[in-house]
């Protein structure tokens, strides 16, 4: 800002977008009351910093929109996760990315919507405000759970967004809408102060319009300064990161050379998986080239070797009745691909577990764990059941930790403790459950062996659904291909555009993925690949507004389409 355009002007035109589009897409739940004070007092120090030559901080009005499950103090805004339940959620400190984004000079735009409790990957829709609809096509899904923040990026609502990814909120809902997205590794940045879907895989982190854009987000979001024990004590999972050199400005690794010399996997058993559109598997391909076009060389068939749990490898998306080089087919579950799967024991006694057991109690506990402290008068899952304060599309997923998982997570957690008999696999953390602990470490190894910078596949393998069309059976298969690698090792993701879909319009998307604690590297390739390809084409349907009407306070209902302003 060298002056030309103040902080008020630059957040009253997001809001004009706001006003003027949002009752087609649904994506804000509501924009902070008080925003245009806020940026009014920034127009005071963004003269003083003008006036003397400062440098602005590197967010400095920066307009975000959040996913509805980040605490903020701004505008005295409920927390409400997407859910009527939690409309009296009004917290009494931000959540810590919140904090670290406003040390950095951001505003704190509005709340996005989501799906409810961030339960589903499919669609964003919840009952507190209702679904959200894909701005490249308004009768298909965004993903979720993360569709709010992401179509108010790719509609321009807001200038970069923040959301949450358990196993694929940030990058399905970044790549179903043209957008990057990045899931950083888990102890890289602090959930402190977000409703939690299940920690032990819960990211907190950037979905913008482009890699820069992230970068620089990604940049506050990884500053500790304020912790004088150089991470969050109320995230303690972040102490992992004291064990890794951390860049203080992740811009530095905005390169457009930065494909050069890297080695790159392709897990080839995703990207040729039969249930794949053929549309993306040619998009696919021409990512391949264009990634060795850049100065990449490009490793096929790259898989996880080795397992000291049990006589099978992980091969990705192959289907579990296969047979092994020993000639043997091994016991299989009814978990039909091994992506989310780890398989313990040997011969006759072997199968494929969920390498978390699905059985597991972590969404209970890590919800009341929350409610205990928030300022909601929802404290317990049963609560909120009894009186009926959901969506009916949630029930399984609330029942189920209810009705199915009545025992602790304390019961489970010991190394090789099992939670039925013949079990291996827990519900730890990617260092205490055996399964996750084995995969990741064989990840690394895997990389390691074939020299491997990172590796990619397809973000999903099938386009956006359409909305009320979200029932796999007798259907093609979503394509979620974020599900199980990365949330499971903890190891980082990112996604970039990969191009439209010529028949449907709707974007397709490159998934990156890298060892963990290692971001920089995610940032390099997915830099270039951009700038050499400018994939990114804006939803149609969202022009630049034309004399849009300066904002002075807000006053938005976006469950209804309406707005206001004065």
């Amino acid at each position: 800002m060298n002056g030309s355009l103040t902080c008020s002007q630059l957040v009253s035109s997001y809001i004009q977008r706001i006003i003027a589009y949002d009752r087609l897409t649904n994506a804000v739940r509501e924009v902070v009351p008080d925003v245009m004070n806020t940026a009014a007092s920034m127009d005071v120090v963004l003269a003083t910093y003008n006036a003397n030559g400062t440098v602005l901080p590197l967010l400095f009005c920066v307009p975000i929109l959040i996913k509805d499950n980040f605490d903020a103090l701004d505008g005295h805004l409920a927390t409400a996760n997407g859910a009527v339940a939690l409309l009296d959620n009004f917290p009494s400190m931000d959540s810590t990315e919140v904090a670290q984004a406003k040390a950095y000079g951001a505003i704190i735009l509005a709340h996005g919507n989501m799906a409810e409790w961030a339960f589903t990957n499919a669609i964003s829709i919840g009952s507190a405000y209702g679904v959200v609809r894909n701005p490249y096509s308004l009768d298909r899904s965004t993903a979720g759970s993360s569709g709010g923040p992401a179509a108010g990026a790719s509609a321009n609502y807001a200038m970069i967004s923040m959301g949450t990814d358990t196993g694929n909120s940030i990058r399905g809902p970044s790549g179903h809408q043209g957008l990057v997205g990045l899931r950083s590794s888990i102890g890289q940045t602090s959930r402190a102060g977000i409703i939690p879907l299940q920690l032990n895989r819960d990211i907190g982190g950037p979905i913008g319009r482009t890699v820069t854009d992230v970068a620089k987000l990604f940049t506050a979001l990884t500053d500790f300064s304020m912790f004088p024990q150089g991470y969050d004590p109320r995230d303690p999972v972040t102490a992992f990161r004291l064990n890794y050199t951390h860049p203080s400005n992740y811009t530095q690794f905005l390169n457009a050379n930065g494909l050069q010399g890297k080695r790159i996997g392709v897990i080839s058993s995703i990207a040729n998986n039969p249930n794949n559109d053929p549309e993306i598997n040619a998009k696919f391909a021409q990512a391949m080239a264009d990634l060795q076009a850049g100065g990449a060389t490009i490793v096929q068939n790259f898989t996880i070797m080795g397992n000291s749990l049990g006589d099978a490898p992980w091969s990705g998306y192959i289907p579990i009745t296969d047979s092994y080089d020993n000639g043997t087919v091994y016991n299989t579950s009814a978990y039909g691909y091994n992506n989310g799967s780890w398989y313990t024991g040997y011969g006759a006694a072997g199968k494929w577990e969920p390498i978390s057991q699905d059985s597991c109690p972590n969404f209970r506990e890590d919800l009341e764990i929350y409610l205990s402290t928030a300022g909601s008068n929802s404290k317990s899952l049963l609560q909120i059941y009894e009186e009926g304060l959901y969506h009916p599309s949630v029930t399984t997923s609330i029942t189920g930790p209810l009705f199915e998982s009545n025992f602790s997570t304390a019961d489970v957690l010991q190394q090789n403790s099992s939670i039925e008999a013949g079990f291996v696999c827990t519900c730890g953390q990617f260092y205490d459950n055996p399964c996750r602990a084995e995969i990741r470490a064989r990840l690394i190894q895997s990389m390691d062996a074939m020299s491997l910078d990172a590796f990619i596949y397809p973000g999903w393998g099938n386009p956006p659904r359409l909305i009320g069309d979200l029932d796999q059976a007798g259907n093609t298969d979503l394509g979620d291909y974020s599900q199980g690698l990365l949330p499971a090792t903890g190891a980082p993701g990112i996604v970039v555009p990969m191009g439209l879909h010529t028949t449907l319009g709707t974007p397709t998307t490159l998934q990156i993925g890298a060892r963990p604690f290692n971001e920089s590297t995610l940032i390099q390739i997915a830099y270039a690949y951009e700038q050499m390809t400018m994939h990114r084409e804006p939803p149609q349907l969202f022009p630049e507004c034309v004399n849009p009407v300066v904002a002075t306070t807000t006053t938005t209902t976006a469950a209804t389409g309406t707005a206001t302003a004065g």
